[in-house]
């Protein structure tokens, strides 16, 4: 049987199928014919760290990927999911964006093809166009493959990766209004915001229609009844509040996971991670689980045997832009979220991408009001999580318990935090936590040695 996993960047769970008001129907077609997962979170919300953890099977700081690829974070390599079906007699193939390991590398964590032509890494185009550019070559890439592949090959695993719904969006045309856009719940309802869903809402729906057209050829080519499809992101939307926080906002995805001797099951709200995953292959390929997943098998949910496999699940935060180390338990009805020390009181700015909702948020005051040191959310009576509770007497209880459990999953899992701080790599770089533009970074003095190595995968231009 093969797998072909689909991804792109920062939607969180903003589609048709969760009943988000976007256009996507082909990943709503794939729905209905598949199982979608309404509870589905992120190991961290950050985007090397979240693929990281959903495609080794292990949280970030265990498998070392900790912070940004592109900026010197290592992984180990050899239990990446593309490794590990290698190893087990599948053709892993890469066609557009990965963000597991240093571009053009990707042999280090498994991939034994990469289809992306030398244009795909063409960087004159601006940033807005870009992105869709890249996209469609990695669609017609992953068609062409599909296409010309022959009786008695390997099965496949071929990983596509999307990146228009990462900042920069598309241009939204000037005859279009978008007074009638409804903004992501957490941003502030103004013209400039509703302009910028827009943008984000064609992103979307241009990766819909990559995934539409993939998923049309292996119809077409015969591959589609013995194909697991799998569809995600990385986290949340790439505003205030949301990526990079430990609210659902921010870890909350989408899942679709299609199994084709099954087809279509009913939504499964039952409480999962991304670390979940790997093990679901596993047994739906009849593949032996490696002994360092940290997950739990998704198979009993997709066939209506099993209700619950977790009782709680755990993100983190270490590296995005800034060092922001944070921690956080989510059970059925309570979060519970613990910052670390990184020697600033507020949020980091640069950790929030550019855009119109960081400039309204930043004009309000948002990026100086200290961040809370602990957090404590009834997600029942309280979904939007902007009722901390941790001080209220009648929450005491819940409040040590959930402390507990946290602090038991910090000591099985060997958290560096624990510790007092996650370490940075030797190869790695990081701003200062006041760095406020993603393009105007101010790089610590201790990573400038890597800064010159690192230039040719760097996204921004950095001081």
């Amino acid at each position: 049987m093969n797998v072909i996993y689909l991804n792109t960047h920062d939607i969180g769970r903003y589609l048709e199928v969760y009943g988000y008001p976007v256009h996507t129907p082909c990943l709503q077609e794939l729905a209905e014919d598949a199982t979608a997962f309404s509870h589905c979170y992120c190991a961290s919300p950050t985007c090397s760290p979240s693929r990281g953890a959903l495609l080794t099977g292990q949280m970030p700081h265990n498998n070392g990927l900790t912070g940004l690829s592109h900026r010197g974070f290592p992984i180990h390599g050899e239990r990446h999911l593309a490794a590990y079906l290698a190893q087990n007699g599948y053709e892993t193939v890469l066609s557009g964006v990965q963000h597991e390991y240093l571009l053009r590398k990707e042999e280090a964590i498994g991939y034994q093809k990469n289809l992306n032509a030398e244009a795909y890494y063409d960087t004159s185009l601006p940033e807005c166009e870009r992105y869709l550019a890249q996209d469609r070559m990695a669609t017609d890439q992953a068609i062409a493959y599909l296409e010309n592949r022959k009786e008695g090959d390997k099965p496949f695993f071929l990983a596509v990766g999307f990146g228009c719904t990462h900042r920069v969006y598309p241009r939204v045309p000037e005859e279009m209004d978008t007074s009638h856009v409804k903004v992501a719940e957490p941003i502030p309802d103004t013209p400039e915001n509703r302009k910028d869903m827009a943008a984000f809402q064609i992103a979307l729906t241009a990766v819909d229609g990559f995934c539409g057209e993939i998923l049309e050829t292996l119809k077409r080519t015969g591959a589609y009844g013995d194909t697991v499809v799998l569809f995600t992101t990385d986290h949340g939307l790439p505003m205030p509040n949301m990526k990079c926080t430990l609210y659902d906002t921010g870890i909350g995805v989408s899942l679709l996971l299609r199994d084709p001797r099954r087809g279509k099951t009913p939504m499964v709200d039952a409480m999962v991670s991304h670390l979940d995953v790997f093990p679901t292959l596993c047994d739906l390929l009849g593949l032996a689980k490696p002994d360092w997943l940290q997950g739990h098998s998704l198979a009993g949910l997709m066939q209506g045997t099993q209700k619950q496999v977790r009782e709680e699940i755990f993100a983190e935060i270490n590296y995005h832009v800034a060092y922001q180390p944070m921690r956080c338990i989510r059970t059925q009805r309570y979060k519970y979220i613990r910052k670390g020390e990184n020697g600033y009181p507020f949020f980091p700015p640069a950790n929030v991408d550019d855009s119109a909702p960081k400039e309204c948020f930043n004009n309000a005051g948002f990026f100086a009001q200290p961040v809370e040191k602990e957090a404590l959310y009834d997600t029942w009576l309280d979904p939007q999580e902007r009722n901390n509770r941790i001080l209220d007497p009648g929450m005491k209880d819940v409040a040590d318990q959930m402390r507990k459990r946290l602090q038991e999953w910090q000591q099985e899992t060997e958290d560096p935090l624990l510790a007092g701080k996650v370490p940075l790599p030797d190869t790695a770089i990081c701003s200062t936590p006041d760095s406020y533009s993603t393009k105007t970074q101010v790089i610590l003095p201790e990573c400038r040695k890597n800064l010159e190595a690192l230039r040719g995968v760097l996204q921004n231009a950095i001081k």
